[in-house]
């Protein structure tokens, strides 16, 4: 987020087929972790990957958030944010699209895939722009202080994912 390295990497890869966007987030781990069970829990309170996701080349105002946790549970929410300012953002949890995503962990940390149907996320075959961003936070339990990592810095402290003109670009052509 703030643009500097951190203790532990995390690997995104991105696949797009005529139907779905794939993405699988590989996250080095000494202790990954979660308590929060139940769908839409607010999970970004503790471990998690994210993906915020909007059709489009303009900077959106508003946008698609999705995350996982360790024990793959899941978030799924729609952000109304007109102008970056947290205490204006609006999130609207009642949005249930129709995803999947699976979680393995091994010593090395843990991955996690998402499966995302382009209907879902507001395409019919995913070809053109999309803006989106790729998040994690590591909140280590022995009191470490966490770390909050992006593809496309937002640069702010304290940590803030939800900057959506820092949003990267991603075209997709077949």
């Amino acid at each position: 987020v703030r643009g500097t390295a951190v203790r532990q990497a995390t690997v995104v890869r991105v696949c797009a087929t005529p139907t779905h966007l794939w993405v699988r987030f590989d996250c080095a781990d000494s202790d990954p972790w979660a308590t929060l069970t139940n769908h839409d829990d607010p999970i970004y309170t503790e471990e998690v990957v994210e993906l915020f996701i909007a059709a489009g080349s303009e900077t959106p105002k508003r946008y698609l958030e999705l995350e996982v946790n360790p024990l793959n549970v899941r978030f799924d929410g729609i952000i109304h944010n007109p102008d970056e300012i947290r205490a204006t953002l609006t999130l609207d949890t009642t949005w249930d699209p129709d995803w999947s995503s699976w979680v393995d962990i091994d010593p090395a940390g843990w991955s996690c895939v998402m499966s995302l149907p382009w209907s879902s996320l507001g395409g019919t075959d995913g070809i053109g722009t999309w803006r989106l961003n790729f998040f994690r936070i590591d909140r280590p339990r022995d009191g470490t202080p966490s770390e909050e990592s992006s593809w496309s810095p937002t640069f702010r402290d304290p940590a803030d994912f939800h900057i959506p003109s820092r949003f990267g670009v991603l075209r997709i052509k077949r």
